[in-house]
């Protein structure tokens, strides 16, 4: 029994399909490297939205100590830690707005645009001192 070793030449349609296969190989590739890159970002997001759920519950545990405070406080005493709200908020405002083109704009540009956003809007209608 001999083995035939002639070349047989590849039909139109081989080569169609031959080519047609590497291009969904490629299309594939790159939807899954999009679908990684999603995937991290929607966990970056996960994680900022597990962060602000805690500082959020720490403020309700302060802020009913505090109005626990401000109604056994004097006038005097209310007045100064009005005044004391007031400033810490500022300074709050400041923090953020840095923090937002520092930290954050590494990370994800549009959520530090949205803070900062976020962050003027806020502080326009601040009291000022």
């Amino acid at each position: 029994m001999t083995q035939d070793t002639t070349y047989v030449p590849e039909t139109e349609i081989e080569r169609l399909t031959k080519g047609f296969n590497e291009v969904i190989i490629a299309l594939a590739a790159q939807f899954d490297s999009k679908l990684e890159s999603l995937d991290k970002t929607m966990e970056a997001y996960e994680k900022q939205l597990a962060v602000l759920a805690t500082g959020f519950a720490e403020q309700a545990v302060f802020i009913e100590a505090l109005i626990a405070q401000i109604g056994f406080s004097s006038v005097e005493e209310r007045e100064a830690f009005h005044a004391s709200v007031a400033e810490a908020r500022k300074k709050m405002f400041e923090i953020m707005k840095e923090g937002a083109s520092g930290i954050v704009s590494n990370d994800n540009p549009r959520l530090a645009s949205a803070i900062e956003d976020v962050v003027d809007a806020k502080s326009s209608g601040a009291p000022s001192q």
